[in-house]
């Protein structure tokens, strides 16, 4: 029986990048469970953005906050994606890539939890 062996991208197996992505992988975890728990019980209108001057001015449901996790997700999919094309070519724009995916999930935790605050 010849089963195939499945090969590990290249840069999970440098130490920065996997780092990176795997912390980015724990947080966008963390924000997909915390928007679960704590606003999909809201049957109201949520308040996805609220300004100083003009107070909340961008209302949205539930499937919303989810949308702007799943698209976070979907970012993250591509710069690993793009991380690998680059590892060989430059490796510098991998790390680029790895950290700014980390700060990328870090702010959507961020505004999730303002989401969740002014709820």
């Amino acid at each position: 029986m010849n089963i195939s062996k499945f090969s590990v991208p290249i840069i999970l197996k440098d130490k920065y990048t996997a780092a990176s992505f795997v912390a980015s992988f724990v947080i966008l975890v963390i924000v997909f469970a915390m928007a679960q728990v704590n606003l999909s019980d809201s049957s109201s209108v949520l308040v996805i953005h609220s300004d100083i001057f003009r107070g909340a001015d961008f209302f949205g449901k539930f499937g919303d906050v989810m949308g702007i996790v799943a698209i976070s997700a979907v970012v993250w999919i591509i710069n690993i994606f793009l991380a690998q094309e680059f590892y060989y070519k430059e490796r510098f724009l991998s790390y680029i890539l790895a950290f700014s995916s980390v700060i990328f999930v870090v702010l959507i935790l961020i505004s999730i939890n303002a989401i969740i605050k002014l709820n």
